[in-house]
């Protein structure tokens, strides 16, 4: 009978570091996505719950498209600066700040 180690016998190949970095690399352009395209009405939707949440502190979950990637965040809209293009959002008595281009939804919890 022949015994067969398994997978164990591939792990050489993945011994040099530039292998494994290439192979993360492949794997992180394979999840990454195109921006979508939104409407008038879809941005007047984000601009509608974004100066509710401003207004009444309601929390939202903003997700933001950044580099083909999704990230979804969650707060309190402290402040909306419409001549530079970005809101503060407050999360935890942290504020972080968010360019009004990467976002891509908007929606109350």
């Amino acid at each position: 009978m022949i015994r067969d180690r398994g997978k164990i016998k591939w792990l050489p190949a993945h011994f040099m570091p530039e292998h494994r970095a290439m192979l993360k690399r492949i794997t992180i352009d394979d999840l990454k996505q195109k921006k979508p395209h939104l409407d008038e009405l879809e941005f007047e939707e984000i601009g509608y719950i974004v100066m509710e949440s401003l207004k009444y502190t309601i929390p939202i979950r903003v997700t933001i498209w950044k580099d083909g990637l999704f990230e979804f965040t969650t707060g309190i809209v402290d402040k909306v600066d419409m001549h530079m293009k970005y809101l503060l959002l407050e999360s935890n008595g942290e504020l972080s700040r968010i360019s009004i281009q990467e976002i891509t939804a908007v929606e109350r919890i």
